[in-house]
């Protein structure tokens, strides 16, 4: 079975900015669009499904949001045969080039040794594998900079438990869902990673801005960086390589310069491939808590944007870091 329509899979998207993405791509896109919204938890993401259903049918009036279709499906991305069978469903539903847009928002904060904190999609049992809200200063960032400004006693919080648990739910399951979904992606497809501006190379201290920045950098050697964070974190050595105690802030630079590794490596794949990593601002979810700013919706503007607009402008800054709707120094 086939279907010509665009696909867009959004992960860890039962709540919070992921939920918000399904609600606007589903709002804003202007060609017939199936979202696949997954969730690891089958209840929440069939709740998820069944109240973004319910506001698409009181929208049916607008014949655009009739022509696009919410599907739910359930995916754990810290397991591989979870996602396995997620990519073998998509490819039996749409091909064997089945996806137009990815966009990796599952993650979140582990707050103690006994908690997962508020991760959309991931547990917290993994294979090995291996900042804080600043004022503007030199880093040039501000206060609505952060997924990750949810507070300096849950981003630094930093033993070997904690650091371990944080990088392989924010960084390696992202890794592994967008490896196994590159080869059924699609002509002018895209790839997005939800980060935080916080992640900036200004929290790294020595060789480590400069490694992380270059063009040499394969994803096996920034595997290596993020493990080796984890590593020296249970040593009490990390401040010695140039690591924040930063676990959370450290998983999304990964994701960062992940998305700077894909952009070079798939330059000439004819599929015309786009990678961004995008910071959504200082959004109000679960993880962040009342006081932040922006609403869901707003934080989901910027990788909506990445997902739907055909623009030229995209392709030039491919593999760069987004916020507001433009790419931002890293």
């Amino acid at each position: 079975m086939s279907d010509d329509r665009l696909v867009a899979v959004v992960t860890g998207a039962n709540r919070g900015i992921g939920k918000a993405i399904v609600r606007q791509l589903l709002l804003q896109s202007e060609k017939p669009l199936i979202v696949y919204l997954t969730a690891r938890n089958v209840d929440r993401g069939q709740k998820a499904f069944d109240e973004l259903r319910r506001e698409q049918l009181r929208s049916a009036s607008d014949m655009k949001i009739q022509n696009n279709e919410l599907r739910f499906h359930q995916l754990d991305v810290a397991s591989p045969e979870s996602i396995h069978t997620f990519i073998g469903y998509l490819t039996l539903m749409h091909g064997e080039f089945s996806i137009d847009v990815l966009i990796n928002n599952a993650g979140g904060v582990v707050k103690s040794p006994d908690d997962t904190g508020a991760a959309s999609s991931s547990s917290a049992t993994f294979p090995a594998g291996g900042g804080t809200a600043d004022t503007a200063g030199a880093s040039g960032r501000d206060a609505s900079d952060g997924q990750a400004a949810v507070g300096n006693s849950v981003v630094r919080t930093c033993n070997a438990d904690t650091a371990y648990r944080t990088v392989h739910m924010n960084y390696f399951t992202a890794v592994s869902m967008t490896t196994l979904a590159l080869p059924h992606m699609r002509d002018h497809g895209r790839v997005v990673f939800m980060v935080t501006a916080l992640a900036h190379l200004g929290i790294f201290c020595g060789d480590l801005p400069r490694v992380l920045t270059s063009d040499d950098l394969s994803l096996s050697g920034l595997n290596i960086i993020e493990n080796g964070f984890v590593s020296s974190v249970g040593k009490g050595t990390y401040a010695s390589y140039g690591f924040p105690p930063m676990p959370f802030n450290v998983a999304k630079a990964g994701l960062i310069a992940y998305a700077r590794i894909l952009a070079r490596t798939f330059a000439s794949d004819v599929r015309g491939l786009l990678f961004a990593a995008v910071c959504p601002g200082y959004v109000k979810t679960n993880m962040t808590g009342a006081f932040a700013p922006l609403t869901p919706d707003q934080g989901a503007e910027t990788p909506v944007y990445i997902a739907l607009t055909d623009n030229k402008r995209l392709r030039r800054h491919n593999g760069e870091l987004w916020k507001r709707l433009k790419p931002i120094k890293w």
